[in-house]
């Protein structure tokens, strides 16, 4: 009689785990998408960021804060709520966050500034520069 070797239930199963990893590897998503949800949005920019501004591209006052950033040749991330979608999302999610829904809506190194009134009185006061490390 001819002995027939079969492979232990072992390897058999180290063998199929082999193959699902492959093949999940190969069909695996390749990029994992973000959050859809505008309050994971926001809270990304904020920490994220430098400098985020929440704006709207016709706003003059939004333009002014914006102006105060290229004047200390800084880059801030912008977030133009009516160029977007989900717009009216992101400023309920700050009036939940800031208590105004109103633009601009400023933050340095994730600390709220406010809008263009309070990011100039920041500038005059020394606040916005302590934050910006410019002192």
């Amino acid at each position: 009689m001819t002995k027939v070797h079969r492979p232990n239930n072992r390897r058999k199963l180290g063998v199929l785990a082999f193959g699902i990893m492959i093949l999940l590897a190969i069909h695996a998503p390749k990029k994992v998408a973000a959050s859809k949800s505008p309050s994971a949005f926001v809270e990304t920019v904020i920490y994220s960021n430098k400098i985020a501004i929440f704006s709207k591209s016709y706003c003059p006052y939004c333009r002014r804060a914006k102006r105060v950033f290229s004047e200390l040749k800084e880059q801030p991330y912008v977030v133009e709520l009516d160029q977007r979608d989900d717009g009216y999302k992101i400023q309920n999610v700050l009036l939940d966050l800031v208590g105004r829904r109103t633009v601009p809506q400023v933050f340095v190194n994730g600390k709220h500034i406010g809008g263009a009134d309070d990011l100039e009185v920041a500038v005059r006061n020394g606040v916005l520069q302590d934050l910006l490390g410019k002192k």
